[in-house]
């Protein structure tokens, strides 16, 4: 069957439609344990994953089709046009626990961590003109596309949101837990200003600059940088550092001071 892949060791996936999404388990020297094919009828994708503590896999990215069966009786279903998603799955590949997240738009997840507290960090982008996530949060869109960032407990329940942007393509790339408890957000923004809140605000130079942002365990921003000049910047990957920084990595047109 062309639309199927043999990944060895009696483990194949079979597309159910246009792209879909794909998690596969590999031993230590390369055999396949277990995969899952994640799609329906139209294209779905899988953007980011990390190993949870309890053995699991924490799952994120997007999608197009109006419904996907996940298995164990869990299922997502869209809103309209692309909504993000992340899936728990246990040590064996059986899914737990499922979230979509978008409104009537287009809407995206870039990126999932795990954090200290078991809980999870989750990073993407929103078109929609607003998203309800579950206990009373939601998030606005300011124009354009905005970023996000979602905290969740350990059970996929929502406990903070920001939204990040203005009038422009804004949009959020990565996330990480940072050795203190709070986060580090990498991304982009083509907005003139943004307003982070707590007394801190990023100035555009022109284009996209890059953007990085530290937020505390509860939300409140910390600090915030802007990496560009007059073309296109973005930061496209972050990660904590053991003296309690963070490693930033990205690509850049312009002339940077």
């Amino acid at each position: 069957n062309s639309r199927s892949i043999d990944l060895g060791n009696g483990v194949s996936l079979t597309n159910k439609g246009y792209e879909d999404g794909m998690v596969i388990k590999y031993s230590s020297t390369g055999e396949v344990e277990w995969a899952q094919g994640i799609g329906g009828t139209d294209s779905d994708y899988i953007n980011s994953v990390s190993e949870t503590t309890d053995g699991g896999y924490i799952v994120g990215g997007y999608f197009k089709s109006s419904s996907i069966d996940l298995g164990n009786g869990i299922s997502l279903t869209s809103k309209k046009s692309d909504d993000g998603m992340i899936i728990k799955y246990s040590s064996e590949g059986e899914v737990e626990w499922v979230q979509g997240v978008g409104g009537i738009n287009n809407d995206y997840i870039s990126s999932v961590a795990e954090c200290k507290d078991g809980g999870y960090i989750v990073g993407g982008y929103f078109f929609s003109s607003s998203i309800y996530l579950g206990n009373g949060i939601g998030l606005d869109n300011k124009g354009g596309s905005d970023g996000m960032v979602i905290k969740y407990s350990s059970e996929g329940e929502v406990e903070w949101a920001k939204a990040i942007g203005e009038t422009y393509a804004d949009r959020i790339i990565s996330v990480v837990e940072s050795r203190d408890g709070g986060y580090i957000v990498g991304g982009y923004f083509y907005s003139s200003s943004l307003d982070l809140g707590n007394g801190i605000s990023l100035t555009n130079k022109g284009s996209a600059d890059g953007m990085v942002i530290k937020y505390g365990s509860s939300g409140e921003v910390e600090w915030a940088k802007r990496i560009g000049g007059t073309d296109y910047d973005d930061i496209n990957s972050v990660a904590a550092t053991n003296d309690g920084g963070c490693i930033v990595g990205g690509s850049f047109y312009s002339s940077i001071d």
